[in-house]
């Protein structure tokens, strides 16, 4: 199968895998040329930029398998008390490439709905596969597991499925086993959009697959009352349940459910990974290179430990952040995000351009963040096409400013002009009543004076004119 060919003798992916894999030098790390996930995420970037996104690959898939690796050494021991484990709906291997390192191949089973997703895992990593199906009631498996995880995957089933599909993975489920899935909580709705009555709301306007239809693979919101009553239903009141609010990535709800009735889950101690990230990076005038960031802690109690510079695999600077932040508070909507601000900076004179620059984060609970893998050169390159971008975006929105206070000015000069169109439109109307009234009474006058003088031409007229003046002259004679 073809693979992506920015892996191969890529320093960036070298550097990531010396700290990312627990045993670098059998680390597989090779992506198929078709990877959803890694498309989707190299979509995401608003450069696109290859590096970046084998960055944010990686990283989130050793974040995954953190989370996992917590929960299976709390509830069975260790990844070795395992006997068999299922990952549904893996994908091409952004998980599996961790988990190969902690369990033997023949104890694990990939299932996707892609038939090459599958087969890359089988013949890449060397586990079992499992075809997986569009209907439910066609997966039919003969193997029973100790645990099976679903990451991302009821996150985008419509409700015509969410139900069937939990009702197959917990009846594979051996008596003592663990399902582990993940769910986008209603929390994280759009305030403008309500949730559902029923507790599941199902958009077919966005999934990160462009080969599934929409209908059956798009984006899923629930609450943890409609999971609750779920498993109930699924299991006949008879599983025990346990939600951990954004285990996965800090971003979507992890829940496990297991046959076991009354597991007590109140022991389990999730912890949290820290979030980071690189803001700018400049040469000072003195020659060093500055470097500043964020990075914050969402544990109770927590915090970051420190945010190391690393060079060609040794540590060069680390800090511990400081700086207030008060726009991420407002962001992440926690007093904890205050002091996350950190600098960090190093004398030019002692790196090359093409030396690989790591920074991550880690936390007192001793997990890690990869906030940023460049050489130099690029990071450099990189953040100061970012400020231009911010900088061309800042100037555009004052356009867009300006345009809109001109738009108002215009709506509101054409608002006058309306106006005085009516009113002048009145006016005319009114000065035409007016003519019209004035030509009428001229023409009435002028009728009269025609109906005058055809009254004085007239015989009776004139008989009448004379008569007047015959009794005005008897009327004087009478008088005197």
């Amino acid at each position: 199968m073809e693979v992506n060919f920015f892996v191969e003798n890529n320093p960036i992916v070298e550097t990531l895998v010396q700290h990312l894999a627990r045993y670098p030098q059998t680390f597989q790390a090779q992506i198929a040329a078709i990877d959803e996930m890694f498309l989707y995420q190299l979509d995401e970037l608003e450069d696109q930029n290859f590096d970046q996104a084998l960055v944010s690959y990686y990283g989130l898939g050793r974040t995954l398998f953190d989370s996992i690796q917590q929960i299976i050494n709390q509830y069975f021991g260790s990844f070795k008390q395992i006997s068999s484990f299922l990952d549904f709906a893996c994908g091409y291997g952004r998980l599996m490439r961790f988990l190969v390192q902690e369990m033997p191949t023949e104890k694990i089973w990939a299932s996707d709905i892609y038939t090459a997703a599958v087969k890359f895992q089988t013949e890449y990593f060397g586990v079992n596969g499992i075809v997986s199906t569009r209907n439910p009631e066609d997966y039919q498996v003969q193997q029973k597991f100790d645990c099976i995880y679903a990451g991302s995957f009821f996150s985008h089933m419509p409700p015509r499925t969410f139900k069937p599909w939990m009702q197959q993975l917990y009846h594979l489920l051996n008596p003592e086993g663990l399902l582990i899935f993940s769910v986008l909580d209603e929390e994280i709705l759009p305030s403008s959009t309500p949730m559902a009555a029923e507790g599941i709301l199902f958009s077919s306007e966005s999934s990160e697959s462009q080969l599934l239809d929409r209908n059956d693979y798009g984006t899923t919101y629930v609450n943890e009352t409609y999971i609750r009553e779920l498993i109930t239903q699924v299991s006949h009141n008879k599983a025990s349940i346990c939600r951990i609010k954004k285990g996965l990535s800090n971003y979507q709800d992890l829940y496990l459910v297991t046959p076991q009735p009354d597991k007590d889950f109140t022991a389990l101690n999730f912890k949290y990974h820290p979030q980071g990230y690189l803001d700018n990076c400049n040469i000072t005038p003195t020659g060093d290179i500055q470097l500043a960031g964020w990075a914050i802690d969402s544990n109770p109690n927590g915090s970051v430990e420190s945010v190391q510079m690393i060079v060609n695999h040794k540590i060069i600077q680390q800090c511990q952040p400081s700086q207030e932040r008060p726009d991420l508070v407002d962001f992440f909507k926690t007093s904890q995000a205050l002091k996350s601000g950190w600098n960090l900076s190093i004398d030019a004179g002692q790196i090359s351009p093409q030396d690989i620059l790591l920074i991550k984060a880690k936390n007192t609970a001793g997990l890690e963040w990869i906030i940023a893998v460049e050489t130099v050169k690029n990071l450099m390159l990189k953040t100061r096409w970012r400020e231009e971008l911010y900088q061309t975006q800042s100037q555009l929105k004052q356009h867009e400013t300006l345009l809109q206070a001109t738009q108002s000015q215009l709506e509101l000069t054409e608002f006058t002009l309306s106006q005085a169109r009516d009113k002048l439109t009145q006016l005319e109307t009114e000065l035409g009543n007016c003519q019209f009234n004035l030509e009428s009474s001229q023409f009435l006058l002028e009728q009269s004076n025609d109906e005058i003088k055809a009254m004085k031409s007239s015989k009776f007229w004139q008989i009448r004119t004379q008569w007047l003046k015959l009794r005005q002259a008897l009327g004087t004679i009478i008088k005197r």
